[in-house]
């Protein structure tokens, strides 16, 4: 210990437990307050500071309570007791949190985290400002990037163009003077969460993150891609303008609109109608839109989104003889059994296999049955007959269905193609899978039915590549987009999950094809993400979250990363949660949802989740691999806000009667 750390001593450790010890001040410090060099400093406020010199590094500790205990001194007067304190014991309880350690090389770090605890009667110090430099890591924002890709260069008179290393997210509530900071690797380099209630600035956050890192002098993360799934539609105005603060950095933002494009587009701001062909989908999604059980529907879904990848009329002839054969054995003679005849033949036979052979055969489209040819007296029967065997002369030997190819078909041809499926079913004696199938065609006929235009009326020839580099505005090898705002607003839980569950497969699957791995990160930004990443299976399109379960575990090695924001953290998968390095905490009450992230980050001591439910609004608690220690921070305004403020009831309610209203 140091003469100059023996003259800022505050007091005396007195109590050493498993998690906390307790500090007897000095007498004398009755404002809990003390003159240095430098300034006067305070120590016994909650949540600030304190330092304990051991062997050859400080271990850093929270103040965590103040309390006071009479000392057994004689009173003159008995009022003395109550008014004059000056002669109780004053004590503080600090939490140990990290360790401030000299390097080799003769730099000091913070390091979060104690593994040795100080001895009985160690000194206690306040701490100094280069110490809280330390712990806020003010410095080393950026760095050259020659000092790493270029060895050779020399890091004088260099004029190599900087990288950042950390961006600052708002002031510290304890110590006002001190940016906090995010290590931009850690942050958005693994998976983070933004919990917080309703109205206590989820999106405001995020925006303003953002808006910062966009809004930096040189070089600004041009090579970032934020992928938004903006279920309240906030964000279009938060980003509406960043090209207008600092044009030099062209950061360009994609809208997508389910809707009709807004009359008035911004300068700067690609817009587009959102469409995913539904083509796209694999098996598994199809199902989870269609509700397929996976016993009896699900076979019957996979042969008929198999027959779109048939490729030789022989073998679709194949089917086609095997459906036709299958309908005529149903007992009944009647016009629907001949137009579905001659819709089956007419819509799927290829070559020679066409409506002509009904002709041929005398049948009759009207009575559904095959009438006395007149020409050679034959009857019907053996009209029928004959017609039988020529259709079972379309049928091939060792046929298989292939699996679904993902190639461009018509929407329309889906419930066709599975009428198609279940006569397959039928000619090799499942009687009963009509009956199983039908919750599944009245689910396909109401998707056709409601807004499902974005995936059923689709207008585009892409291929998932062309698709997919548009989408991420990639124009040849060159990267245009940063932002890219889906906007959801109109969208139901349905459409939300199919949105947000294929478009991350598909990103994520390309991401893993990718031929230099890792190189192009992705991060996806998931409002209200409790909708569509729920811990039930039960919801309308639940299973839909195994493909964020499977990013969570999987998508830090090919640079796909979650940002997910919800105000009900209790009812997000805890796979997810659990994956997650950082979070970023505001307001929470809920009893359910602070025991939730008690279970999923055992790491984070009582008293800090005791501060979550009384956190002011644009206030946060953030904790994680990106800051060295768990800290209160008022947020950086967000300039312009995301379209999410509170309602003014005081100024909507009192208002002259009659006054106008306008809804969308």
């Amino acid at each position: 210990m140091t003469k100059e750390d023996k003259q800022r001593s505050i007091g005396k450790v007195v109590a050493i437990n498993s998690d906390r010890f307790s500090v007897e001040l000095l007498s004398g410090l009755e404002n809990f307050n003390v003159s240095g060099f430098d300034d006067i400093h305070y120590f016994a406020q909650l949540n600030s500071y304190v330092i304990v010199p051991y062997q050859n590094y400080y271990i850093v500790a929270e103040v965590s309570g103040v309390r006071e205990k009479d000392l057994n001194v004689p009173f003159s007067n008995p009022t003395d007791q109550i008014l004059s304190k000056v002669q109780a014991g004053k004590f503080l309880e600090v939490l140990p949190i990290g360790t401030i350690k000299t390097t080799k090389e003769g730099a000091i770090n913070f390091e979060f985290g104690v593994s040795v605890y100080p001895t009985l009667y160690s000194d206690v110090l306040y701490i100094k400002e280069e110490e809280l430099d330390t712990i806020f890591k003010t410095n080393a924002v950026k760095v050259k990037i020659c000092l790493e890709d270029n060895p050779e260069c020399s890091k004088s008179g260099c004029d190599c163009k900087y990288r950042y290393t950390s961006l600052p997210i708002g002031k510290s509530t304890i110590f006002p003077d001190y940016e906090v900071k995010i290590d931009i690797d850690k942050f958005f380099g693994s998976h983070s969460a933004i919990l917080g209630n309703t109205g206590s600035g989820k999106s405001c956050t995020i925006a303003s993150m953002l808006q910062t890192l966009y809004r930096l002098e040189e070089n600004s993360a041009t090579g970032s891609t934020f992928i938004f799934f903006d279920v309240n539609g906030e964000y279009y105005e938060a980003f509406n303008n960043l090209n207008s603060i600092n044009p030099k950095n062209e950061i360009e933002v994609k809208y997508f609109s389910l809707d009709p494009l807004p009359t008035e587009q911004i300068e700067g701001i690609e817009h587009k109608k959102f469409e995913l062909p539904h083509w796209f989908l694999n098996i598994d999604e199809w199902a989870l839109l269609l509700k397929a059980s996976e016993r009896s529907q699900l076979p019957v879904l996979r042969n008929g989104l198999g027959f779109t990848a048939i490729n030789e009329d022989s073998n679709f002839n194949h089917i086609v003889s095997k459906a036709v054969v299958q309908t005529l054995s149903v007992n009944e003679n009647s016009a629907a059994k001949g137009q579905r005849l001659y819709t089956i033949i007419d819509k799927f036979g290829k070559g020679d296999l066409n409506t002509g052979i009904l002709d041929k055969h005398h049948f009759s489209a009207q009575y559904g049955n095959f009438q006395e040819s007149v020409r050679n007296a034959n009857d019907a029967n053996q009209n029928q007959e004959n017609f039988i065997n020529e259709i079972k002369s379309f049928e091939v030997t060792d046929f298989s269905i292939p699996d679904f190819s993902n190639e461009k078909f018509d929407f329309e041809d889906v419930e066709d193609l599975i009428e198609l499926a279940i006569l397959y079913e039928e000619a090799y004696g499942n009687k009963q899978i009509r009956d199983y199938c039908s919750s599944m065609i009245t689910r396909l006929k109401t998707i056709k039915r409601e807004d499902f235009g974005f995936l059923t009326k689709i207008k585009t020839n892409l291929n998932e590549q062309t698709y997919l580099k548009q989408f991420l505005g990639i124009e040849s090898v060159s990267k245009k987009s940063q932002v890219i705002i889906i906007d959801l607003n109109s969208a139901n839980d349905e459409m939300v999950e199919v949105i947000s569950c294929v478009l991350s497969r598909l990103i994520f699957e390309k991401l893993r094809e990718a031929k230099d791995r890792n190189k192009f990160p992705v991060n996806l930004v998931l409002e209200e993400a409790h909708r569509y990443i729920s811990k039930e299976s039960g919801k309308v399109f639940g299973d839909a979250n195994r493909i964020f379960e499977r990013i969570a575990k999987e998508g830090r090695k090919y640079g796909m990363f979650l940002l997910v924001s919800s105000q009900r953290p209790s009812e997000l998968s805890k796979t997810v949660l659990s994956q997650c390095s950082n979070f970023i905490v505001h307001r929470i009450q809920n009893p359910e949802d602070l025991s939730h992230i008690r279970q999923i980050t055992p790491h984070i001591s009582e008293t800090i989740l005791r501060r979550m439910p009384s956190i002011p609004t644009q206030h946060a608690l953030i904790f994680g691999h990106a800051v060295n220690l768990p800290t209160t921070f008022r947020v950086n305004e967000a300039e312009p806000k995301p379209k999410s403020d509170n309602n003014e009831i005081s100024r909507n309610w009192f208002k002259e009667k009659g006054f106008a209203i306008e809804f969308k």
